[in-house]
């Protein structure tokens, strides 16, 4: 069941119009006029972004940052604000656009410091991050994910602040640079962020690797990022209930053959 935010938060942000959903973000992201609602996944992590992002020089991309209240708070009542930015998720065609957008924003964003909340939060996402980078044992267990962890080795590379959710974040728009919505941070290699898209592009959207690969050769490690990419959203689905699993016999295969 979605939920809605009252007028009081409303008013808080200033937000005129009515108020309409926005298809994804859990059922709980809305719009009213130029201000996009959704629930803050913490007074800390959102005012860390509100305050840092807004020093991201914007080149090749819009990006959707957070927004004060009127009296300046960050959060009133759960709920966090963004100005809307204009645009339509990418068809299957656009995979390696996104995936162009990644390495023109996390080169923008190589010189944000790590934030601390990174290593508090708790929800599925961030224990499949920690498993997939060893940093933890994993809660849940299954026969495709000790495939997957047979195959991790180690990495060493420098880790900067990602967007760790860019495959259904990316909005384009004629005329405008490609926006990047709904900011997932975590604190990984560059590369990790690519490696997710291709994942879920040719998990759950049939993409083709091979041209995935093309895009994706530049980045160093790549078949260790893939490797992890896979584990952090596998522990994730698990966590969630598991549900079809199926589509990720499509990871094992594509990782296999990467990593051979």
């Amino acid at each position: 069941m979605s939920v809605r935010p009252v007028a009081a938060v409303l008013t808080a942000f200033g937000a005129s119009g009515d108020l309409e959903a926005i298809p994804g973000g859990e059922g709980s992201t809305w719009r009213a006029g130029s201000i996009v609602f959704k629930r803050a996944p913490g007074v800390e992590e959102w005012r860390w972004l509100g305050e840092h992002l807004p020093s991201v020089r914007e080149e090749g991309f819009r990006l959707a940052k957070p927004m004060p209240a009127l009296d300046r708070r960050w959060v009133v009542e759960g709920w966090g604000a963004l100005a809307w930015l204009s645009g339509s998720p990418p068809v299957q065609t656009r995979w390696g656009d996104v995936l162009g957008l990644s390495d023109r924003l996390h080169l923008a964003m190589r010189d944000l410091p790590k934030p601390s909340f990174v290593e508090r939060r708790t929800h599925p996402w961030s224990i499949g991050d920690r498993v997939a980078w060893g940093e933890a044992g994993s809660p849940v267990h299954h026969d495709l994910l000790d495939r997957l962890l047979a195959l991790r080795r180690h990495v060493d590379l420098g880790s900067q602040l990602v967007h760790g959710d860019l495959s259904g974040n990316v909005l384009f728009a004629e005329d405008l640079p490609p926006a990047v919505i709904d900011p997932t941070m975590y604190w990984r290699p560059a590369g990790y962020a690519g490696a997710i898209v291709v994942g879920d592009a040719v998990r759950w959207e049939g993409a083709d690797p091979d041209a995935l690969l093309e895009a994706v050769a530049h980045l160093d490690a790549f078949p260790q990022l893939y490797v992890r990419a896979c584990i952090f959203r596998l522990v994730a689905s698990l966590l969630f209930g598991g549900g079809d699993l199926d589509p990720y016999a499509r990871d094992i295969e594509l990782a296999e053959r990467l990593v051979s």
